[in-house]
């Protein structure tokens, strides 16, 4: 849930780069970052969405729908705390 502002590419070992484990994508593929880039911590990262900063927001998901609806958030007859998670900036 850490931000990285300026994704690139998957490395290309011919081009000499190599896979850095802190660079992934939202389904857990090690990416490369292109100059200019930041990192940012978790918090800023949810702030900057909740403040419709960003133009788009990738989240993972255990079950969606074929059009992409998630799959309920609790479990029917248990105790509810809260939503938890990223599920409030399904709808930013």
């Amino acid at each position: 849930e850490n931000g990285l502002m300026g994704l690139g590419p998957y490395p290309d070992p011919s081009l000499g780069q190599t896979a850095d484990p802190d660079y992934i994508n939202a389904g857990k593929e090690t990416v490369t970052a292109v100059p200019g880039a930041s990192t940012f911590h978790s918090s800023e990262s949810f702030n900057m969405i909740r403040g419709g900063h960003m133009d788009l927001t990738i989240l993972g998901g255990m079950q969606c729908s074929s059009s992409g609806d998630l799959a309920s958030f609790f479990i029917p007859g248990k105790l509810l705390k809260g939503m938890g998670g990223a599920m409030d900036l399904v709808s930013s």
